[in-house]
């Protein structure tokens, strides 16, 4: 039998047509020995185009036609599927709008997402690459699909006991293309997100799914729009939402690109033109200007499928009515709603290098233990955070009446290596070189070695060994050096510049509070160095200190982006006591060491107390606009007589240099020495195109300087300044007043800039 394609023009008439043919002869008669005609829906893949599907399914609802089966190709197998298990259509347009496209379309995880430890490398490298046992592994760089996947376990967690896809509240199946024979695989049953997810891989874009015996991608390489399956599942009559590409006239085929695409499309489109033969009803919405990656435009697009769809109302009405004529449809019962599952075992699939063990002890779900979707949702969200993998998983699995949690994952090397480059006037050019080692010399070891290279260097070695399965606790041994240039240091009755050289060791023990929360003490020796970098008139060549310390600190870092964040908090607090144990003073060729034994001696031996809190927030009360607020407050006790503080904090520049800086904007990085503070900042972000940020910023401190006997000094400044993320980082630059009734050597107007990524 040839069937016809109803197009927008004489629709009523070969609807009629159709109509008729449906129709029994006599109502009263035939109702009960005709059964009712079963309507098929099919929707095509198209990437965001596909959310036109969406305007499609509220008309024929707004007409009363709902359909009896549902096929569906890349992404319009996300919408059928949501439409099968009985979402409505403003329920799912509500779940687009509220699903973060960009990361998941960038595989790029929020800063909130990662743990704590492991902050300072994720999205802060121009390059991370895994090392192995034979070679450095080069990236594939496709989309793993890790926020893609874990948004498709959440919006399909009520049918995650349906392994038969036709017991959903509408009959449904997608197709996905096997590369390894080139055939079409059609879904039917299984996981409901494996399925999708393998159905909307498409090639060169996301990753392919891997199993025993197939490597899966988008089913529309093959085949883009399958009625032929709707028809196989039941269906007498097949309406089509096609927003897929429908090929190039030969006027558009002068480029080289418009070649490809058309090659790359043969299948599909000749495959696509034998589909509309089994198609009654075909509604192609003009998205001709709508890019397969808006999906920003949620609204929009709908629109377009709706407006499109609204020249086939009255057609819709009608094939309702006459469908209606055999019976009532039955009515479709949405899913309900499932609070959480309960598991009776749990079971981990692709580890080698990570053991059951820790996988399930970072996990930290019992069997029997009531879990909802936010729950596992963040458990692998703090798996995924400890870069042990390139994706991890979950799939719920019920077997012969007893329930599975399995978890899947692809694991990363053990060891990776990190690169980047930076520049900034008080830095100089060097390179950020970092290595990361996770479970190399024991189960729940880690190793990071970080360095800057450059005229001024930072080293920090660590290793840290956890102490408990779930990797809340550990005992961590690092050495940290840095060789800095501080511009303006008082030594007795001079002012200059002097270069500061640390040495610190210690010891501490860490428990992780939570995603983004961590708690530190600490013990440390310290040796400082301090190197006057002109001719003093004392003669004073060098200085140095020994310093043991006592340390607490609590850290919390809710930041969506290291680099211009939208919104979250940094926050902390820092206490510590440190008692001098041997200063030295070099004056010429004469080194002399003093105790606190020395009666003699220009050093303060007394215990210093620091404490000190900071926070900032981020809040975005429009997408393009960023407003901050932040304060600091610091209180430290005692001063030496050599230096303006022999445990002293600096004040000024953008960001922290060293771990004793506190930033303001109007001053240069550790320009102003200080003893006590408390102040306020605040600032704004305007993103006035993808990636470039004017940025508008204020601050005013009320300190103490070290030599200050009693009173406080009102300092503060503000600056305008752009910013440009790049592949190879955020590049900064701009200009800052700073009003201080004590700055000396540098106007009160400077200019700053800043690339690449930090140490």
């Amino acid at each position: 039998m040839t069937r016809k394609v109803f197009a927008a023009s004489g629709i009523l008439p070969a609807m009629a047509v159709l109509i008729l043919a449906l129709q029994p002869l006599n109502a009263q008669t035939t109702v009960n020995t005709r059964s009712r005609p079963a309507l098929g829906l099919a929707l095509s893949g198209g990437g965001a185009k596909g959310l036109a599907h969406i305007g499609v399914i509220k008309v024929m609802e707004e007409a009363g036609l709902k359909p009896d089966y549902i096929s569906g190709v890349s992404m319009g197998s996300i919408v059928g599927a949501m439409y099968a298990m009985g979402y409505s259509p403003d329920s799912i347009a509500h779940m687009f709008r509220s699903f973060d496209w960009e990361p998941a379309m960038s595989d790029r995880i929020p800063e909130n997402k990662i743990i704590f430890l492991e902050k300072r490398y994720f999205h802060n490298s121009l390059l991370a690459l895994p090392i192995t046992r034979n070679a450095i592994k080069i990236p594939s760089g496709l989309i793993s699909g890790q926020q893609i996947e874990s948004g498709l376990n959440h919006y399909f967690w009520p049918a995650a006991m349906i392994t038969d896809f036709s017991k959903l509240p509408i009959p449904f199946l997608c197709l996905a293309t096997d590369v390894v024979t080139s055939q079409r695989v059609v879904f039917r049953g299984g996981y409901l997100p494996d399925a999708i997810r393998a159905s909307i891989a498409i090639p060169s874009v996301f990753t392919p799914v891997r199993t025993d015996t197939s490597v899966l991608v988008d089913g529309g390489v093959v085949r883009n729009y399958a009625a032929t399956e709707l028809r196989e599942m039941g269906a007498d009559i097949v309406i089509g939402s096609y927003v897929s590409f429908r090929g190039y006239q030969e006027k558009d085929l002068e480029s080289a690109y418009g070649i490809l695409k058309q090659i790359g499309f043969l299948t599909s489109l000749a495959d696509y033109e034998e589909q509309k033969r089994q198609t009654d009803i075909m509604i192609e919405p003009p998205l001709k200007d709508v890019s397969t990656l808006s999906f920003h435009d949620v609204d929009s697009i709908i629109e377009k499928g709706y407006i499109e769809a609204l020249r086939y109302k009255d057609v819709f009405r009608k094939l309702a009515d006459s469908l209606d004529s055999f019976g009532p449809q039955e009515p479709v019962i949405p899913l309900p709603e499932v609070q959480y599952y309960r598991f009776d075992s749990i079971r981990v699939k692709g580890n080698r290098l990570i053991s059951e063990d820790q996988i399930i002890g970072v996990l930290d779900i019992m069997p029997g233990e009531n879990v909802d979707r936010h729950m596992i949702e963040e458990r692998i969200e703090l798996l995924y955070g400890k870069n042990w993998f390139e994706k991890v998983k979950y799939r719920i699995i019920p077997e012969g009446g007893r329930l599975t949690l399995e978890i899947e994952c692809i694991e990363r090397p053990r060891a990776m290596l990190y690169g980047s480059l930076h520049y900034d006037p008080t830095l100089s050019t060097g390179a950020v070189i970092s290595f990361s080692a996770k479970d190399l010399l024991t189960h729940g070891s880690v190793i990071n070695i970080d360095t800057y290279i450059g005229q001024f260097y930072r080293v920090r070695l660590s290793g840290m060994q956890f102490i408990d399965k779930s990797q809340k606790f550990g005992i961590e041994g690092s050495f940290f050096s840095d060789y800095t240039r501080l511009p303006l240091i008082k030594l007795r009755n001079e002012t200059g510049p002097m270069i500061s050289q640390n040495y610190i060791t210690a010891v501490s023990l860490s428990k992780r509070l939570s995603l983004n929360h961590l708690m530190t003490f600490s013990a440390s020796l310290e040796n400082m160095h301090l190197t006057p970098d002109y001719v003093t008139a004392t003669s004073i060549r060098r200085l140095s200190y020994d310093y043991f310390r006592l340390s607490y600190s609590y850290q919390a870092n809710t930041l969506d982006k290291k680099h211009f964040p939208d919104r979250g908090v940094t926050s902390g607090i820092y206490l510590s006591t440190s008692k001098l144990l041997r200063a030295a003073e070099r004056k010429g060729s004469v080194r002399s060491v003093y105790d606190p034994d020395d009666q003699d001696s220009p050093f303060t031996f007394d215990r210093n107390y620091v404490a000190r809190a900071w926070f900032k927030t981020y809040s975005s009360s429009t997408e393009r606009l960023t407003v901050s607020l932040g304060g600091d407050f610091l209180v430290t006790t005692g001063t030496d007589s050599v230096t303006s503080g022999n445990d002293f904090w600096l004040l000024g520049g953008l960001d922290a240099v060293t771990d004793r800086s506190i930033p303001a904007i109007g001053f240069h990085p550790n320009q102003i020495t200080v003893r006590n503070i408390g102040g306020v900042r605040f600032g704004t972000d305007i993103e006035l195109f993808p990636d470039l940020h004017l940025m508008l910023d204020f601050n005013l401190f009320a300190l103490t300087e070290p030599d200050r006997e009693y009173g406080f000094t009102i300092m503060g400044g503000y600056g305008v300044g752009a910013g440009y993320m790049t592949i190879a980082g955020p590049i900064r630059i701009g200009i800052m007043h700073g009003f201080y009734d004590r700055q000396v050597l540098y106007k009160s107007i400077k200019g700053y800039v800043s690339m690449g990524f930090t140490f």
